[in-house]
């Protein structure tokens, strides 16, 4: 019989592989062939470790995934359906409303982001964290804005040293000046093809320590309002992934949906390294 902590690694490597195919061909057959195990076995392995069938765990995370190129790419919807495993656009239609009870265009369109439906990837060793909600007081920041795009997916995975190299580049500076620092965040579909997402990093600093910057810099007011707000802490090459960990499966259980503004990372630089950041996450929310 094998131990919890065998089955708990197995589960994990399992989900590694399913989460790095979500867009390939993705049956029982190919994920039998990679476990090891026969397809009843495993079957029942993972129901029993998280709760939940395969099927539905790979549906829904798909569906998850689709529902989020919709909001930060350009993408038709019969690409997007194509590259999530369904057969065609009126079967994506189908499934997609059926899930989020909205068309994937009607979700496209609407000003916030619902959440309460994504579904996130599974961990058997999630930490646990204190995600809440609380209104946030107006502030008014000023720093330096950088911009560049990638293709959809990219970011999490591939883009982390990038954020990671700004944020050491910025800590090192504000920490000479300042006990506080800001990085702000916002994503939206890219300009250069359909596939691609824009991501905007503002870092900054509160506006009363504006004559330590350089010249040139961005005045941003962020408005007071509703915010989910999470406390972390991590190396900067971990923060691309904790933000998919807040949009995937803390704002979800807050039952809120995401509104417009930028997500906000306050840093506590008394306390921050440039290899382990202490901090906390403001996400601009309703909970309408």
């Amino acid at each position: 019989m094998l131990s919890l902590n065998v089955k708990k690694q197995y589960i994990n490597d399992l989900v590694d592989w399913i989460e790095a195919n979500l867009t390939d061909e993705l049956n029982i057959d190919l994920i039998t062939l990679k476990s090891g195990y026969s397809k009843w076995h495993m079957q029942r392995m993972f129901k029993e470790m998280t709760g939940q069938t395969l099927a539905s765990y790979t549906r829904k995370r798909r569906l998850t995934m689709a529902a989020m190129a919709l909001r930060l790419t350009s993408m038709p919807l019969i690409d997007i359906a194509v590259r999530f495993g369904f057969d065609n656009q009126q079967n994506f239609t189908r499934v997609f409303k059926s899930h989020f009870s909205m068309t994937p265009g009607a979700y496209r369109r609407i000003p916030e982001m619902l959440m309460k439906d994504f579904h996130s990837r599974i961990s058997t060793q999630r930490e646990w964290v204190n995600a809440r909600l609380a209104q946030k007081p107006e502030i008014q920041l000023c720093g330096e804005v950088i911009e560049w795009e990638c293709r959809f997916g990219e970011y999490i995975d591939h883009q982390n040293h990038v954020v990671a190299q700004h944020t050491r580049d910025f800590i090192a500076f504000a920490g000479q000046h300042v006990n506080r620092g800001w990085l702000g965040f916002q994503f939206s579909p890219g300009v250069h093809s359909a596939d691609q997402q824009h991501i905007s990093l503002f870092q900054a600093l509160e506006s009363q320590y504006a004559d330590v910057l350089p010249r040139n810099v961005q005045n941003w007011t962020g408005e007071r309002g509703l915010c989910a707000e999470i406390d972390w802490h991590g190396a900067p090459e971990e923060i691309n992934a904790f933000t998919a960990e807040i949009y995937y499966n803390h704002l979800p259980a807050l039952g809120v949906a995401r509104r417009a503004g930028k997500d906000l990372l306050k840093l506590d630089l008394k306390y921050s390294t440039p290899d382990l950041l202490q901090g906390t996450f403001y996400i601009p929310v309703t909970d309408k």
